[in-house]
Parts: structure tokens; C-alpha cells; sequence
């Protein structure tokens, strides 16, 4: 018996207007999308932006290669290909096989290609120094940026505050297996990225990885002193980058090394000297509590410190 189904031709309709006469309707089908189209078609803008900026170049300048023959993808493609996929939704590694099968996406994509196999290898060629080279790869990037941003709103970036924001979240993973994770105080497996970003840009400046109890302290000196040197110069020259932290950063190290590159203190209270000093703030009134800020300057007192004049200003 041969079917009396037909397909009906192609097309775009109105949900409301999908009926025909009496005798036959017009159905709607469900089926596998266009090849032709992608649901990614702002990833064109993404591309612009990275041939512009000449990304992959600088990080592939800054990284170096990362295997013996000039083949295959590199340290600047793998860095650009992730993150054009993060743009695209995806979180984990599998998500660069799923914008792959994108036929379309990847005509637009600034690296088409990459599969989640080959990303997992060349990222296992990258040695520790060669992923704190990106850093200075990315700075590159910063300041090719700050050159092709109109002189008004280049000003606006680099003449008015320019604050450099340090913070930790953790990122729960899947795996026992996965390696430098660990279990943080809520029970997950985590890993724990330390970030300093550019605050009025929020541009990642600096990164590092660590796990779930790793104590983001013990290296927030060292990420800051990085964060400053991948700042464009003409963010830096005029002297008023200011710190920004929240009280688990509130540590000596952190204080002293905001003081050495003259930058405030994340522990200084507010109107006080630009100096990076540590201050304590000591209430008259036995036993009273009150926001720091609140306290009218009297009251405030230099802590005492070890070796050296004070500071000017102090």
C-alpha cells in the first residue's frame, strides 16, 4: 500500500495562518536546520576584532612555538579558539567539537578547526613559562587596543582612575581524576582561579590557577606586580593606578607590595594619603564598633612599622 503522505515545499509561515481550506492543511515540520545557517553569526564581529587587534600574532610572538614543526595550530589559536567558543556558549572542551560541526559558524569563526582532542594536546605542549608569557602577549593586545580607540575615549581609559581588581571564585569540576583540584570548604572539587583585571575595562590583566584550598593571599603580591606591568604605558604613566581588593585579601604582603609600586592600599580607609601605608583605626569609645569610614581622621593612627622613615605623606 503506498503512502499518501506528501511533503509539502519548504518555507516560513506564520503560526496563525499555517491552515488551509476545508479539505487540506498545511502542517508544520520539524527537521534538521539549514546547514547554510548558524546560530553564531556574531561570531563575524569576534573575527574582526582579532584580525584587528593582530591577537593570535602577539600571542604567538609572546608564547613561542610549542611544537618542533611549524604545523597545525599553535599557543595563539588554541588561546583564541577557546575563548571564541566560551563567546559562543560553550564550558567545557567538548563544546569546540559541537561549533566544529557548525558548518556555517565556522566560516565565521577566528579559528576554524580546532577539535576538543587537538586543544587538550597542544595545551599539554605549553610549558609554566610559556603560559605566563600570554600575559605578555595580552598587554600587546592592550595596547594596540588603546591606539584604535578614538583619542577622547583613550583619554577617558588612561588619564582617569585606572584600578586594578583582584578576586578568586571557585569553579566546581567533574572527575576525580582531574589534576591540581581539590575539595574546598563546601565539599565540591574545585579549582580556583585568582584573577587581576582592569577594572574599568575589564580587561584580565593577570590570572592564576590553583586549587580549591589554595589561599589567594600568598600570591596576590606577585599577580599584582604582573597586572602592572601588562597595563599599557600610558595607563601607568600618570601615576594613579589604584588597588582594589575585598577583605580576604587583607594581608601585610599584599599591603607592602601595593606600597612598593604606589598604589593604595586595599586595606587604606577612605581620603586617606595615596601612599599604600597600613593604617589601624582605633574607636575612642571602649567597646564601640563602627564602619571604618565613618571615623573622622583623629581617630585614625599609622600602625607602627618596621625599619625605614614613613612614607610621605604619612
Amino acid at each position: 500500500m503506498r503512502s499518501q503522505y506528501r511533503p509539502e515545499p519548504e518555507g516560513t509561515y506564520l503560526v496563525r495562518r499555517i491552515r488551509g481550506g476545508k479539505r487540506k492543511r498545511q502542517q508544520v515540520r520539524v527537521g534538521a536546520a539549514d546547514r547554510l545557517l548558524t546560530a553564531n553569526a556574531g561570531m563575524a564581529a569576534v573575527a574582526e576584532v582579532c584580525d584587528r587587534l593582530g591577537v593570535i600574532e602577539a600571542l604567538d610572538a609572546a608564547v613561542g612555538p610549542v611544537k618542533a614543526r611549524a604545523r597545525g595550530f599553535g599557543a595563539g589559536q588554541l588561546l583564541t579558539g577557546i575563548a571564541a567558543a566560551q563567546l559562543a556558549g560553550e564550558d567545557f572542551l567538548t563544546g569546540l567539537d559541537r561549533q566544529r560541526a557548525d558548518a556555517a559558524g565556522q566560516q565565521l569563526t577566528p579559528v576554524p578547526g580546532l577539535s576538543s582532542t587537538t586543544a587538550a594536546g597542544v595545551a599539554r605542549r605549553i610549558t609554566g613559562g610559556q603560559w605566563l608569557a600570554v600575559e605578555t602577549g595580552l598587554a600587546a593586545v592592550n595596547e594596540r587596543m588603546l591606539g584604535l580607540l578614538p583619542a577622547a575615549r583613550a583619554a577617558a581609559l588612561t588619564e582617569g582612575p585606572v584600578t586594578i581588581d583582584l578576586d578568586a571564585t571557585d569553579v566546581e569540576v567533574y572527575g576525580r581524576k582531574k589534576r591540581g583540584m581539590a575539595y574546598n570548604y563546601q565539599g565540591q572539587r574545585a579549582g580556583r582561579p585568582h584573577v587581576a583585571a582592569w577594572a574599568e575595562t575589564e580587561i584580565v590583566l593577570a590570572a592564576d590557577l590553583g586549587s580549591g584550598t589554595d589561599d589567594p593571599r600568598a600570591t596576590a603580591p606577585d599577580l599584582l606586580r604582573r597586572a602592572l606591568a601588562a597595563l599599557p604605558q600610558r595607563a601607568r604613566a600618570g601615576g594613579r593606578v589604584a588597588l582594589r581588593a575585598d577583605a580576604g585579601y587583607f594581608a601585610g604582603a599584599l599591603a607592602r607590595a601595593a606600597h612598593d609600586e604606589r598604589s593604595p592600599s586595599p586595606s587604606a580607609p577612605r581620603g586617606s594619603p595615596r601612599c599604600g601605608g597600613c593604617w589601624t583605626a582605633s574607636a575612642k569609645t571602649t567597646g564601640a564598633t563602627r564602619p571604618a569610614w565613618t571615623m573622622p581622621r583623629s581617630q585614625w593612627r599609622p600602625t607602627a612599622r618596621t625599619g625605614g622613615p614613613p612614607p610621605p605623606g604619612c
